[in-house]
């Protein structure tokens, strides 16, 4: 791959200093009540720079929750693919990559859940749909996980596309809750494989 040019590098850094200056305010005031000027007063930049890299603050939006969403898939493919790691320990990674992908990135995956409603149905359907694709990605990369555990006796023999469904789901909603919870890294990482624990074994107390 080429070097990038100088101005290539300077490109690349002023967006970037306008997505932080955008995501900022979208988390101080909402995205429905930001505006383009506030934008460009954050960002220090004139607002026809800020139109040159970017049309709206909905294209802002967008790039700011694709590059997030693309992040995390990275995050989650390089663990799904450790060979040399057991199917339950790569699922259990998953899980605890993705709470702490959250927390890192908390302002952006807070606005994205509380707007999506208002925001990528009627605004930026195309949005939607990219997100939901990278999810069915993600919800891919369990399902061969669980199907992995399946042949190998590690799993009891449910349809693998049900667990990844339901897994994926949890690992969501593990991840999500941790934004409202006043814990640290250890707290954190001892609640996350509780509940692994809770998803891989049931609740049910087994007498002997």
């Amino acid at each position: 791959m080429a070097a990038l040019t100088r101005k290539q590098r300077d490109d690349q850094r002023k967006r970037r200093e306008i997505l932080a200056a955008a995501l900022a305010m979208f988390a101080e005031g909402g995205f429905h009540n930001t505006t383009m000027a506030q934008i460009s007063k954050a960002a220090q930049y004139p607002l026809g720079t800020i139109y040159k890299y970017f049309p709206g603050k909905k294209e802002m939006y967008h790039d700011l929750v694709i590059e997030r969403v693309h992040e995390l898939g990275r995050i989650l493919y390089d663990i799904a693919h450790k060979q040399d790691v057991s199917v339950t320990d790569r699922l259990l990674a998953a899980l605890k990559a993705q709470a702490r992908f959250y927390r890192d990135n908390q302002d952006v995956v807070k606005i994205y859940i509380f707007e999506r409603s208002n925001i990528d149905s009627v605004g930026m359907p195309r949005l939607n749909e990219r997100v939901n694709h990278l999810h069915e990605r993600m919800v891919q990369l369990f399902e061969n996980l669980f199907d992995q555990g399946i042949r190998e006796k590690a799993f009891k023999t449910y349809p693998a596309r049900d667990m990844a469904e339901l897994f994926a789901d949890i690992v969501h909603s593990a991840a999500w809750s941790g934004l409202f919870r006043e814990e640290d890294p250890t707290q954190s990482d001892r609640r996350l494989s509780m509940i692994f624990e809770m998803v891989t074994t049931g609740f049910k107390k087994i007498n002997i």
